[in-house]
């Protein structure tokens, strides 16, 4: 249980990072013209299509934590 509960707030976090990189990066973007951002979005798209992956095993891990959890437990 420990193990599915790391890997989960794992997962989460990698989502999360992923979806706070975009606002994050957005700055940069801003100054560069249309071929060069159409370069860099090049560059970070199989990052972010790996990334679409943490996020549904984001999803499974925590229905999969949520199911085995015992409903009349502080920790539920």
């Amino acid at each position: 249980m420990q193990v599915l509960k790391v890997l989960a707030i794992v997962s989460v976090a990698a989502t999360m990072a992923l979806a706070l990189a975009h606002p994050l990066e957005l700055p940069g973007k801003m100054r560069l013209g249309k071929e060069p951002y159409i370069d860099v979005q090049r560059i970070y798209y199989p990052g972010f299509a790996i990334g679409g992956f943490a996020e549904s095993l984001a999803l499974l891990l925590t229905l999969i934590l949520l199911l085995l959890t015992p409903g009349h437990t502080s920790t539920f």
